[in-house]
């Protein structure tokens, strides 16, 4: 297996040891990157797939790995390293997967009359529990007549939030957010 052309798409150490010796040498890693009613798409080292959605299969969402055997069928789903969900809608109490297996998530809000310092104090929530790296962006610091002011009241929500202000024009600008 090829794991090299995998990386790009978020495969690291922590998938890659959850397979036995014997799923080494008969299957092969994909991710899904979107599904519909009645399938899910894929990615892995042999490029783009679909596989067919069966009421036998975990549920699954964007973003989780899953091992597919030597004719591309389901094997298993792999041990996920974060997991986003919210509560389904209705009155029926359950949960729904909306992605997994995110390292760091964005949680943007300008620098305007729509900034909300509560809006992002919710996201921040859902990214902890989650278990994700958040990164606030405030955008559009070229219009901020007081871009200091917005950075001060994002920085009480914790000393070790990264807080990143851009303006969506300037290349360099969003250039600091590469690293993520």
């Amino acid at each position: 297996m090829n794991f090299t052309e995998l990386q790009p798409f978020g495969w690291h150490l922590f998938f890659q040891q959850q397979l036995s010796l014997e799923e080494w040498e008969v299957c092969a890693p994909a991710r899904i990157v979107d599904y519909q009613r009645t399938v899910f798409n894929c990615v892995s080292e042999k490029g783009e797939q679909t596989l067919n959605i069966s009421s036998s299969m975990p549920c699954m969402t964007e973003g989780d790995w899953i091992l597919l055997n030597k004719v591309g069928a389901f094997s298993r789903l792999l041990v996920r390293s974060s997991v986003f969900v919210r509560k389904s809608a209705g009155s029926k109490v359950d949960t729904q997967l909306v992605a997994a297996n995110i390292d760091a998530v964005f949680v943007v809000c300008s620098m305007n009359q729509d900034f909300s310092l509560n809006r992002i104090e919710c996201y921040l929530v859902l990214a902890h529990e989650a278990g994700v790296e958040p990164v606030i962006v405030l955008s559009k610091a070229d219009l901020a007549d007081d871009r200091q002011h917005y950075l001060d009241e994002v920085a009480t929500l914790g000393q070790k939030l990264s807080v990143i202000a851009v303006n969506g024009l300037e290349t360099a600008s969003v250039e600091s957010l590469l690293p993520w």
